[in-house]
């Protein structure tokens, strides 16, 4: 690895993170998507939904709500505390407990002011490790849990690791983490091969699911849908 040098620091202990490799999401909405199997009523809410990925070769990266994300590619240890900065020079203080629950600070610091820093700063967590990094399925499989419905009109549905099949007929889906402009009453999935309609939105119903064909909110056609009074696309029924 090239060693790459920062203001009063060498990045040449990246390695010192490849023990904690992960797809790291926080604790209370891993605990909230197992209740309500909705990922936009789990990830809006108030505060910023934070997901870390920590690579092989100790490389992160932390996305806000899957919509913006910054990658860490220099760390370092400091009177035995985990430190990772990014190009511009700000770093984040990591902290993994007896539980392998990861802590990132809450704020960013410049290297040479870390060494006089008290012992206690403003730290955000816990984030569990959920998978492999950047592994995103964990999503889907997290929800569909890789269980077989049959529709109101007789259809074999059944999920997989990001594809459902229909009646035998594998669709390869991908679950939108950004909500920023996905309907928020329930899982947004996009087809690789477009049934019809941009998105498929799968909400909760008894011990299936009501499925709404819907739209990205920004698009020019949007039409509001309301999963308690509209007719949805699909019932599947277990």
């Amino acid at each position: 690895m090239v060693k790459k040098v920062f203001p009063t620091i060498q990045c040449n202990q990246q390695t010192l993170l490849s023990p904690y490799e992960g797809h790291y999401v926080e604790k209370d909405f891993w605990i909230k998507l197992e209740k309500t199997k909705n990922y936009a009523l789990s990830a809006n809410k108030e505060s910023d939904l934070l997901i870390v990925n920590i690579g092989k070769d100790g490389l992160i990266s932390v996305s806000e709500n899957y919509h913006e994300g910054q990658n860490y590619d220099c760390s370092f240890e400091q009177k035995s505390v985990l430190w990772s900065c990014e190009y511009t020079y700000k770093c984040i203080k990591l902290q993994v407990d007896s539980q392998k629950q990861l802590f990132i600070s809450e704020f960013m610091y410049e290297p040479k002011k870390i060494a006089s820093l008290p012992n206690e700063i403003p730290m955000v967590g816990s984030l569990i490790r959920v998978g492999t990094s950047y592994d995103e399925s964990v999503y889907f499989e997290k929800i569909f849990q890789h269980k077989c419905y049959t529709s109101e009109v007789g259809e074999k549905w059944c999920f997989g690791k990001d594809e459902i099949s229909i009646d035998n007929k594998v669709h390869k889906v991908y679950l939108e983490l950004d909500i920023i402009f996905t309907p928020k009453y329930g899982n947004a999935l996009a087809f690789d091969d477009q049934l019809s309609g941009d998105l498929f939105v799968f909400v909760p119903y008894k011990n299936g699911w009501k499925i709404f064909q819907d739209s990205w909110i920004d698009s020019e056609n949007h039409v509001e849908v309301n999963p308690l009074t509209d007719k949805p696309w699909r019932i599947l029924h277990e």
